[in-house]
């Protein structure tokens, strides 16, 4: 007896047309999101050692854990607009923050979210009320990471600790318009120089509360640079917040 039409397979398909049709890139888009899943399983099945003083056979010890517990401080950008900081970004701080930044250790970010709420907290205080009385919603949008280290990691740091310290990461966020390269070399005017015009804002902010997230403030260009963008659009920015800034840029002021 004849088989149905339906359940006779599919006659071969030539494989160029199907990678033009932009097979390869739907993969290299699936496989951005499985990676982290594999890391994650790949840490339950090789211990790994503390990310703050490499303490073997665990992920975090409790002496670098309490070094965690977050240190808000209220400095300013340079461009004068506040930036309130979780953790000062030496020693443990810097050490594990490079490990969950850097190393693919995600799962850091459940341990970080905590700093980056109190920081936040601290915003939702200093913001002064909205114009049409009470205190108003403030939209997070953070810093989003360039192209090659998206590719590179497979996460988002800084979307990622945002959601562990219970926010809400705004959409549509900031964009990437082009990279300004490597920073290490530069003094802090060069930063902020090559950073301009490298970050757009969707308009749809326009007349709202918002605060700028990043991971790491150094000189606090990228900050400025996203800040910019914003108030460009329209947004009504009340502050910058990180995760952890260096120790000049978390000085408290006078």
């Amino acid at each position: 007896m004849p088989l149905p039409a339906s359940s006779l397979p599919a006659p071969a398909r030539p494989l160029a047309p199907l990678l033009r049709r932009g097979v390869l890139p739907a993969l290299r888009g699936a496989w951005g999101a499985v990676l982290p899943a594999l890391r994650g399983a790949l840490a339950l099945v090789a211990p790994c050692d503390c990310a703050g003083c490499g303490a073997p056979d665990i992920e975090l010890c409790p002496r670098c854990r309490s070094k965690l517990r977050g240190d808000v401080r209220v400095t300013g950008l340079p461009d004068g607009t506040p930036l309130v900081s979780a953790l000062v970004y030496e020693g443990v701080v810097r050490d594990v923050v490079l490990e969950f930044k850097q190393a693919g250790r995600f799962r850091l970010a459940a341990t970080l979210g905590p700093a980056l709420g109190a920081a936040l907290a601290e915003v939702g205080r200093l913001a002064s009320p909205a114009p049409t009385g009470g205190a108003g919603p403030i939209a997070v949008l953070a810093v989003p990471p360039s192209r090659a280290g998206r590719r590179r990691r497979g996460y988002d740091p800084v979307d990622l600790v945002a959601r562990a310290a219970g926010a809400v990461v705004a959409r549509p966020g900031l964009a990437i318009l082009r990279s300004s390269g490597s920073q290490k070399s530069r003094s802090r005017s060069e930063r902020l120089r090559t950073r301009e015009g490298t970050i757009r804002c969707p308009a749809f902010w326009a007349g709202r509360r918002v605060v700028i997230v990043d991971d790491v403030a150094t000189t606090g260009a990228t900050l400025v640079e996203a800040v910019r963008a914003a108030r460009e659009a329209g947004a009504d920015v009340v502050a910058a917040c990180c995760l952890a800034a260096t120790p000049l840029a978390s000085a408290k002021n006078p």
